[in-house]
């Protein structure tokens, strides 16, 4: 992997930004933090040329592999013709370098032209968190999200801080439901809204004969359940296969903490189904006495390309 190459000349942030990464990837560990890699594997020094500057960064150079890169940079330095000091000094230190040899001025100067840099780019990197992101173990604003989702002090089940974004939004939609379901479970999920669904009726609503406060205008039910359309949706899980629904089934691991999360998410005044959506494309034939009807075997000719749904039954806690 060639470090000296240039790739941001143009943008000095990007450019140690994308040494940075490069290192991380080649003998640093991945959580190294910023400020240790920038004082052990580079040297951020300006340059002394006074010509016009081409871009932010002038080169990238390193004599042997294990020495540090050291990258000349144009801008914001103490040297050169954007520098902070004279031209003066930049004159006078162009005449020692090249008439005497002698770098020890340039090189005292570069101490601290280092160092400013560092504390330059490390500033950048706080407000730009996919900077940040690189050079951390957790997620820059993972204390945030955590206290405006309620998850700080206390756990939930929508699998931690990974998701909590999906949360923190007032209105709880059915998109993000999927995006969750299905990130969390590792299988597709389709939501089908307004499928509709019995409800059980207060015996205060019943349009009763000899209750004159009850009329058919103004209590028009007979019966005690009623056809809602609005409060009841379908969830989808598939297509899967054979072995991956097994998870699913009332036996299953995951059947009895699926209801729990997915009555969370919507709260108390919705129902659901859940069915799933098995794919038959790669199950081996079942022997007589094994398997069972709706899961492993069916009545009639298997077609591999047809998907199977099954409807779970309501888990009652």
């Amino acid at each position: 992997m060639d470090l000296t190459r240039i790739t941001s000349r143009f943008n000095f942030y990007q450019q140690v930004r994308t040494l940075l990464h490069k290192l991380r990837h080649r003998n640093a560990p991945a959580d190294t933090p910023s400020a240790d890699l920038l004082d052990a594997r580079l040297r951020l020094i300006s340059t002394l040329s006074l010509e016009a500057p081409a871009g932010q960064i002038a080169s990238i150079e390193q004599e042997t592999p294990e020495d540090p890169l050291r990258v000349t940079v144009w801008q914001n330095g103490m040297t050169g013709a954007l520098g902070a000091l004279p031209t003066a000094y930049s004159e006078w230190m162009i005449e020692r370098h090249y008439r005497y040899g002698d770098r020890s001025a340039k090189a005292f100067l570069d101490m601290f032209g280092h160092r400013l840099y560092c504390l330059d780019y490390l500033a950048w990197q706080k407000n730009h968190l996919y900077a940040r992101a690189e050079s951390e173990t957790q997620p820059p604003l993972q204390q945030a999200t955590l206290a405006l989702t309620g998850l700080l002090t206390s756990m939930s089940v929508s699998g931690g801080e990974n998701y909590a974004h999906l949360f923190s939004s007032p209105v709880r939609s059915l998109v993000n439901l999927e995006v969750w379901l299905s990130h969390y479970y590792g299988v597709p999920v389709h939501i089908t809204p307004f499928t509709g669904g019995w409800k059980t009726v207060d015996p205060a609503e019943h349009c009763q004969l000899g209750k004159p406060g009850q009329t058919l205008d103004t209590a028009p039910m007979i019966g005690r359940v009623r056809w809602e359309v609005q409060s009841h949706f379908d969830v989808t899980f598939g297509p899967m296969d054979q072995n991956q629904s097994q998870h699913f089934i009332p036996q299953g691991k995951f059947y009895q903490e699926i209801w729990g999360r997915i009555q969370e998410y919507v709260g108390p005044g919705l129902d659901f189904s859940i069915h799933l959506s098995i794919s038959s494309r790669h199950t081996l034939p079942v022997p007589l006495g094994a398997g069972q009807l709706g899961l492993g075997i069916c009545i009639g000719h298997r077609d591999p390309e047809q998907l199977l749904k099954v409807c779970l039954p309501v888990y009652a806690a």
